[in-house]
């Protein structure tokens, strides 16, 4: 399950913060999912539970924001959410793109205590 390695990375990321910081007790933590980044919530979320049974996230709590998809039109430029296939521009009608965004994972925020 690479849910368990992306968690794993994400929990590093903000375990680096909070030693630099020097942060006693993180409460929330915020990540943010894009749409198209094949990742399943719920196994990050069962993840981010059995990763922090102790130290300073104990009973931190998890928030998953999911991000839209974003594409470029190849032929006039338009950025649009790409909600479903086939994916057209909704201004030129083009079914040429770019995904621009919603293919990434990373920590959004971090709720912590001094």
């Amino acid at each position: 399950m690479h849910e368990t390695a992306l968690m794993r990375n994400l929990l590093a990321t903000v375990e680096q913060a909070a030693e630099k910081n020097n942060v006693k007790r993180i409460n929330r933590v915020v990540i943010s999912v894009g749409k198209l980044a094949n990742v399943l919530p719920d196994a990050l979320s069962f993840a981010f539970e059995a990763m922090t049974q102790d130290g300073i996230m104990q009973g931190a709590e998890l928030d998953i924001k999911t991000m839209p998809a974003m594409a470029r039109c190849i032929d006039c430029g338009s950025e649009y959410q790409a909600d479903g296939f086939p994916i057209i521009c909704p201004v030129c009608k083009s079914n040429g793109f770019r995904i621009i965004s919603g293919e990434e994972i990373y920590v959004e925020s971090i709720e912590y205590e001094d």
